[in-house]
């Protein structure tokens, strides 16, 4: 199985629930932690990054590996409780990687493309441009978190409309939203479900499939607040689940609950130390 993820790695400076770190960070990387644990999973990840982002590459299959920036989207995420506050720094170099002809190749191999942006700066020309190259049948899917996101005085992470649903939607099978995204996307959800199948992942709640009149719920096992390690990323890491067993199976039930239980094992457990039983 062949998966590409495009769009954003970062350097995250975390103090989650009951952890504090700085390192690598952004949807690509909690992904690559999660599917490099699946059975016949070959990844590729396709993001800008820079010079200081190399102390934590090692082995993690990133394109391009020689067109490195100066410096990398940097992340810092506060949590406290059920409340996360966020700054980014860098934004200037959360510009997208051009299609060149090692990207194309790497795009026609794909069984499953993920974008996932941390920024607005994925423009619909540029999605629709990369999905030109892709293969018929491919699973294409959008984690639409960054186009939720402004910034201000310069660094604060508040919120965006997420202007370019109308053209982007209908270019996915599936768009993965959270209920933190917007504040008021309970009323929107509906009209976002008539251009694609949307799921919104609800925290300790589970998650919701929509598309159209049709709905599917899956609840989850709540973890408390005292026993969860670190939250950042259990978004992330759901979708790649959710991606990777939908492939297989082509059941969105199932899907759900796999991607659900994924999520909820990596709540025990800092971002450098992901641990599955996949019998679960």
């Amino acid at each position: 199985m062949n998966i590409t993820t495009i769009g954003h790695v970062c350097i995250d400076n975390n103090i989650s629930e009951h952890s504090s770190y700085r390192g690598a960070g952004g949807p690509a990387i909690f992904m690559q932690k999660i599917l490099s644990q699946f059975p016949d999973v070959n990844l590729k990840i396709i993001a800008p990054y820079g010079i200081d982002f190399l102390p934590f590459i090692k082995k993690l299959p990133i394109y391009p590996q020689n067109k490195i920036q100066a410096k990398t989207l940097m992340y810092e995420n506060i949590t406290h409780g059920k409340h996360r506050t966020q700054r980014a720094f860098n934004r200037k170099c959360a510009k997208p990687i051009k299609i060149d002809d090692k990207i194309i190749n790497i795009i026609k191999l794909s069984d499953i493309i993920i974008f996932a942006p941390l920024t607005p700066d994925y423009s619909p020309k540029y999605i629709q441009q990369a999905l030109s190259y892709a293969k018929k049948g491919v699973l294409k899917i959008l984690l639409a978190q960054g186009y939720y996101r402004n910034f201000k005085n310069i660094n604060d992470v508040i919120h965006r409309d997420f202007i370019e649903s109308e053209i982007l939607l209908p270019m996915f099978n599936f768009v993965i939203l959270s209920e933190h995204d917007d504040k008021n996307i309970n009323s929107k959800i509906k009209q976002l479900s008539q251009k694609t199948k949307i799921i919104l992942t609800l925290g300790d709640k589970g998650s919701l499939y929509i598309y159209r009149n049709n709905t599917i719920s899956i609840s989850t096992n709540p973890v408390s607040l005292n026993k969860i390690v670190d939250s950042v990323g259990s978004g992330d890491i759901f979708s790649a689940s959710l991606a990777y067993k939908y492939f297989l199976t082509k059941n969105i039930r199932r899907s759900l609950k796999f991607a659900n239980s994924i999520a909820r094992q990596c709540l025990f457990h800092t971002s450098n130390d992901l641990r599955l039983n996949l019998a679960k």
